[in-house]
């Protein structure tokens, strides 16, 4: 009766964290988001290597750099949704208006986690 006792015991606990095996698996909303928004430019992971850098002058920011730490939450959101030129950037940098305000707060913690995960490679 012993060995049935782990079966018991997932059967029991698994269904309390429903989607935990799927989360790993899946993208999140602001991966999605930023593969869609943003990596043509910055690269999938954030080193400014996206298919389109090369005809960007400046080139797209390397979030591996370190400048996000300088950069508060509130700077970064700006110049998502306003543009680089906006917030006295690069103009090639685009705006996107038509994000919400939580889409633009998912991409600015999406691209930090991003910068921290390109920084320790």
């Amino acid at each position: 009766m012993h060995r049935a006792l782990p079966w018991v015991i997932a059967v029991l606990v698994l269904p309390a964290f429903p989607g935990a095996a799927a989360d790993k698996a899946a993208p999140s909303s602001a991966q999605a988001l930023y593969a869609k928004e943003c990596a043509h430019c910055h690269g999938d992971t954030g080193k400014g290597d996206g298919e389109e850098s090369a005809y960007l002058t400046p080139s797209p920011q390397d979030f591996s750099t370190g400048i996000l730490d300088k950069r508060t939450d509130e700077f970064l959101g700006a110049v998502i949704s306003k543009g680089g030129k906006a917030e006295g950037l690069s103009d090639a940098m685009p705006p996107s208006p038509k994000l919400s305000r939580q889409d633009v707060k998912d991409l600015v913690a999406y691209i930090r986690q991003l910068a921290k995960g390109a920084k320790g490679k």
